[in-house]
């Protein structure tokens, strides 16, 4: 198990308390989270493994992982036919979201493990785009709605001098090279098609598509370049780093206009009030045929990963997977989050509403630095390993409103309520990214995917930036995706979904 090695696992608060509820009593071998996928490896390759693998993020057992030792050497325990008879947590969050299901069943039909269920509020609505709300109103200027009305927007702060300093120093927009800050990715998948950098595909009339190729990705282009050409994106998105971008979001005085992000204070600070009360997310842009979307992470709501595992040498695998279920339960994934109740968190008084007015049901407390005591005791409590049901109502239930929208210590508030409003522009159809992959073509899909996403990501900003023709050089891209394996690529994971659909 991930957990440091200093620390009395035996007297631990949250075993002892688990095992009175479960009957399972559980010794743990512990390994810090920096050793934690080589010693797994290790054990796993030697033959000598325990029961239960319960790890953290640093080792936890990928589509990859569950393919070669579940499906391939038959080490890991195939727990579906246990769902039925002794689970409650599992079967309630596959009765949540039938995609839970889809994306942990391996292709045999197996299930080999507990997953580490995710559903961050935020990440169902990013790449974002934030705007400087003072500057707009300096300049007696509309939020932008569609992609010509923010050219204008941009062209406004690049040439009347929003800040004041008398210099021609404004940016438009900047982003940075990561995809939750890529502008290209930003523009192209709120106005002209769903795209998902380094995945590609997306479903449309339930039918798989690959974006790249598609005339709507280079009309997209060429808004995208004619901003840049004009001098209104920030000729360094396309090589800096997200810290470049922060610093340049962050100069005093302010020089940006707008930015893309994840979440806001990836640009400007929440500490520094003013700025960061300026920055107003965007609605997707409507592009030029009525197109109006909203990308989310393309991992997101789906499993990543296992961080249960049962192995074959378990002589009680019935008892080892009701452990692993009863950690599901929303009690426990907060207590793995909080701590102990009464010390890192308490449930929430009846009449508490969350930010969105329904019942907030925990209340965080202070078990930090500031509170030594309660730290140490919470430290001596907690258990962070292991599977979690981190579904949206829960986060949103450990959400209560706030009077204070801006103290830096309601940022998972701030960030919510910017996420709320741009939902309603999710896509219906979703395509699952993290589909288990055939072992008979999963190396090779990886390959392709590979040099995709490099390819790709190259010839897109070469086409903005002008070092592509987008009339004369267009049939040229299109013979190099198919060259990488995008009709492959396309060919593997249709048909992959298409059996995942029918399990």
């Amino acid at each position: 198990m991930e957990g440091g090695t200093d620390k009395d696992w035996e007297n631990n608060g949250w075993l002892q308390e688990t095992a009175e509820k479960t009957n399972v009593h559980v010794t743990i071998i512990p390994s810090p989270s920096a050793d934690a996928l080589q010693k797994r490896n290790i054990l796993l390759a030697s033959g000598e493994f325990p029961d239960i693998f319960l790890t953290d993020w640093s080792a936890i057992f990928n589509k990859s992982d569950v393919m070669q030792f579940g499906v391939k050497e038959g080490i890991l325990v195939n727990i579906e036919p246990f769902i039925e008879e002794y689970s409650t947590e599992l079967k309630r969050v596959f009765e949540y979201n039938d995609v839970f299901r889809i994306t942990s069943t391996s292709p045999d039909g197996a299930i080999y493990g507990v997953p580490r269920f995710s559903e961050c509020y935020h990440c169902m609505a990013y790449p974002k785009v934030y705007i400087r709300q003072d500057w707009l109103d300096k300049l007696n200027l509309e939020m932008p709605t569609t992609t010509e009305e923010f050219r204008a927007v941009l062209k406004a702060f690049v040439e009347n001098d929003p800040n004041g300093n008398g210099k021609a120093d404004e940016i438009g927009l900047t982003g940075a090279t990561t995809w939750n800050t890529m502008v290209e990715y930003a523009l192209l998948g709120w106005s002209y098609l769903p795209v998902k950098p380094d995945f590609w595909l997306y479903l449309e009339d339930g039918e798989v598509k690959f974006a790249p190729d598609k005339e709507a990705y280079r009309e997209g282009l060429r808004y995208v370049k004619s901003l840049y050409d004009e001098g209104l994106i920030d000729k360094a998105a396309f090589s800096q780093k997200e810290d470049i971008m922060a610093q340049t979001i962050r100069q005093d005085p302010p020089i940006v206009g707008a930015y893309v992000c994840d979440h806001v204070a990836m640009g400007v600070q929440n500490t520094n009030r003013e700025e960061y009360m300026n920055a107003t997310v965007m609605i997707p842009l409507k592009g030029p045929d009525g197109f109006q979307r909203q990308p989310q992470n393309a991992n997101e709501g789906e499993v990543q990963g296992f961080m249960g595992v049962i192995t074959d040498t378990c002589k009680y695998p019935e008892a080892a997977f009701r452990w692993l279920d009863y950690q599901l339960s929303e009690y426990v994934t907060v207590v793995k989050q909080w701590g102990k109740e009464g010390v890192g968190w308490v449930y929430a008084p009846e009449g508490t509403v969350d930010i969105f007015g329904n019942p907030a049901n925990y209340l965080r407390l202070d078990a930090t630095e500031k509170n030594p005591e309660a730290k140490k005791e919470n430290d001596a409590y907690g258990f962070g390993s292991g599977p979690q049901a981190d579904l949206a109502p829960l986060r949103l239930s450990m959400l209560p409103a706030v009077e204070d929208l801006y103290d830096p210590a309601n940022y998972e508030q701030r960030i919510a309520l910017d996420t709320q409003p741009l939902l309603e522009f999710v896509a219906e159809e979703r395509l699952p990214a993290t589909l288990f992959v055939d072992i008979e073509v999963s190396d090779e899909f990886n390959e392709i995917k590979t040099n995709l996403k490099d390819f790709v990501r190259k010839a897109t900003v070469q086409f903005i930036i002008g070092d592509r023709d987008l009339d004369n050089g267009w049939d040229a891209y299109k013979d190099e995706l198919r060259r990488f394996g995008a009709d492959r690529y396309l060919e593997i994971y249709t048909k992959t979904y298409q059996e995942a659909m029918v399990q």
